[in-house]
């Protein structure tokens, strides 16, 4: 969430057929478990899961929610496809890059917080990194934190700027 205004994030698990589609809605027996991720506080879920009639996929979108508990420790949301009577599940693994992974098992991985700076982050400039300061930055000069992912708009002249005008506010602050 470091990156993200909103307080929602809508996290897209694509479900694939492996076979034709149907003329009818099939039910997919899609189960959730999480060891410190609360269902309704930290994420919800669709109502349904359902592999519409025609299609050979579907997206199944967990929303993820921003929590003050993200703060001190990410969270993880686990989803595991099960065989229905519609569905047998022939392909139960897969190799990528030297690495057997599970096509049964998805897991969604979610904080906010900084594990390093972001890319555009000129320490020069701006000093060490820290999140306190990243949120300060951003909350009182408005600056959208996806900004300092790109160096296109994160320009030496805009960092410049951002010094300058956080020197000029820490003082103020340190006169009140």
């Amino acid at each position: 969430f470091v990156y993200e205004k909103s307080d929602e994030m809508q996290v897209p698990v694509r479900v694939q057929l492996v076979g034709r589609p149907s003329d009818e809605d099939r039910p997919l027996n899609i189960s959730v478990s999480s060891k410190n991720a609360r269902v309704d506080v930290d994420y919800t879920l669709p109502d349904v899961a359902v592999l519409p009639a025609g299609e050979s996929y579907t997206d199944y979108v967990v929303t993820l929610r921003r929590t003050p508990d993200l703060k001190s420790a990410p969270k993880m949301v686990e989803l595991e496809i099960h065989e229905n009577e519609y569905f047998t599940l022939p392909v139960r693994q897969m190799v990528q890059v030297a690495d057997t992974v599970s096509t049964l098992v998805y897991r969604i991985y979610f904080s906010d917080m900084f594990i390093k700076a972001p890319e555009a982050w000129d320490g020069n400039l701006l000093g060490k990194f820290t999140q306190q300061k990243f949120e300060l930055i951003c909350g009182v000069l408005e600056v959208d934190p996806e900004d300092f992912n790109d160096h296109s708009r994160m320009t030496l002249a805009r960092q410049v700027f951002i010094s300058t005008e956080m020197t000029r506010y820490v003082k103020q602050q340190v006169e009140k």
